[in-house]
């Protein structure tokens, strides 16, 4: 059923949230979340990695690869930059099916993936002491920083609460 709710939510949760003009990835059966940022519209997808049914991979539990809309919208791989400083994920296996990620350039958000009685993915995290499910992430960068030395005016986390209810929280790192 929850899957149902959030398939059914998903088009309109990023119809109302989303940035002005930006580009709204093409869903995939295993999405757990997205990120995109104020510098361009270029998009960092994140989906389960099942080996089979309700098994994520050990080793990669999580695929992540960009999505190149500078370049007509291209899906790739991330470099080897943006996988170590930027977007890329450090997992740990808590028990069968359940991982801790952490995203490499701010390990201060703990995301916890799991598997829903319907056999999807999803990701949960608390931000602002409110635990959502994560769909997907939005950084407002500073203006006038180079791509080397970023720095984050905020955050915006778009999801479902507890309730099912759309949600989105913006976080002001310090």
């Amino acid at each position: 059923m929850r899957f149902f709710f959030l398939f059914s939510s998903f088009f309109l949760t990023f119809d109302l949230f989303a940035q002005d003009n930006y580009p709204v990835p093409p869903l995939t059966e295993n999405r757990l979340f997205y990120i995109q940022h104020s510098k361009n519209f270029n998009t960092y997808v994140y989906d389960a990695n099942f080996i089979i049914p309700n098994h994520l991979s050990e080793k990669e539990p999580v695929n992540i690869y960009r999505i190149v809309y500078t370049e007509g919208g291209i899906k790739k791989p991330l470099t080897t930059f943006q996988r170590k400083l930027a977007y890329g994920i450090e997992a740990s296996k808590i028990s069968s099916n359940i991982y801790k990620l952490k995203l490499v350039a701010y390990s201060g958000f703990q995301l916890v993936m799991k598997i829903g009685q319907d056999g999807k993915a999803f990701v949960e995290t608390t931000v602002n002491n409110q635990t959502i499910i994560l769909t997907r992430m939005f950084l407002k960068m500073k203006e006038g920083r180079s791509d080397f030395n970023p720095k984050l005016e905020y955050v915006l986390f778009y999801g479902f609460d507890n309730n099912g209810n759309k949600t989105s929280i913006r976080f002001y790192p310090s």
